[in-house]
């Protein structure tokens, strides 16, 4: 079997490359750079010559789409047109090509629930604050368009973190400040909640969606469990031994702050009639990415 990863070069992309082929899938990727590896492809998914070479070549059983801008302050132009016309080009080029996978794994956000105090089921309002979730709740209004002709399922994770996520990110920034031993940090709002799951849970639930019977619906990916930053330092500071100051700076913080984002699994736990689907601790990831010493821009 046959799967292909759009985005595979990223951070998802990169752990569900490892946990497919564990599972003796045969995996190939898309991502915007050249590549040295003959299963990965370089192809702007905006530009739809590109996909669809890609899939005339590689005919996939399986997809999972990652391929997105999925940092909030990047170039909004940029945003819709990766988010919303990249979507649009592998979806109607399976359509041009006649190629009808198994499954199609349309990753997008927890972001377009918005600033929506409350603990956030599939049903709740959604109201993005941003370009971001904005562009990811115009992908999905899209791509529900497409559950009569392709088998699709459409996720929205909730925040989640783990070695090798890129240092501009909350999480790796504060762990490149305790690795270093630096003794203060600039941050925003500290008294904000998020999920901080672990990417090793995010990809095997993404690997049990991809073999169930589950097509047409949107599934939170989700612990239902949030913690705020000034939490993580908590654990950090107990955990490490000494006390990082913290400079609250104000352009960190965003005018349309989410106060507390946390999600209602409880439609995933029913469709994958599991109740056991998070089994890292926050503190056990946070430790994993502290140990990782060497952090730079690329981290």
């Amino acid at each position: 079997m046959r799967c292909l990863i759009t985005g595979i070069t990223g951070f998802t992309g990169d752990y569900l490359r490892k946990k497919l082929q564990n599972s003796n899938y045969e995996v190939f990727g898309t991502s915007f750079t050249e590549n040295q590896d003959p299963s990965v492809f370089k192809c702007d998914i905006t530009q739809k010559s590109e996909i669809l070479n890609v899939l005339d070549i590689i005919k996939p059983d399986f997809i999972f789409h990652l391929a997105a801008i999925s940092f909030v302050k990047s170039d909004p132009l940029e945003i819709y047109n990766t988010n919303v016309i990249g979507t649009l080009n592998l979806l109607d080029s399976l359509v041009e090509l006649n190629i009808a996978p198994k499954k199609v794994i349309i990753v997008s956000s927890a972001a377009v629930y918005g600033n929506n105090e409350q603990v956030l089921s599939e049903s709740a309002s959604l109201l993005p604050v941003n370009h971001y979730g904005n562009s990811k709740l115009v992908m999905e209004n899209m791509t529900i368009n497409y559950f009569d002709k392709l088998s699709i399922i459409i996720t929205r994770p909730f925040n989640y973190t783990g070695i090798g996520q890129n240092i501009k990110f909350l999480i790796p920034k504060i762990a490149y400040h305790y690795s270093n031993n630096l003794k203060s940090i600039e941050l925003g709002n500290i008294n904000v909640f998020r999920e901080f799951n672990d990417v090793q849970d995010v990809t095997d639930i993404y690997l049990k969606l991809m073999e169930s019977n589950i097509i047409s619906e949107v599934i939170n990916i989700c612990s239902g469990v949030s913690y705020s930053i000034k939490n993580i330092l908590d654990i950090l500071n107990l955990e490490l031994g000494y006390e990082m100051t913290v400079k609250i700076n104000s352009d960190f913080i965003r005018k349309f702050e989410i106060k507390d984002l946390k999600g209602d699994n409880s439609k995933l736990k029913k469709m994958l009639n599991s109740d056991d689907l998070f089994k890292v601790a926050l503190k056990d990831t946070l430790k994993k990415i502290i140990k990782k010493t060497q952090y730079n821009d690329e981290y």
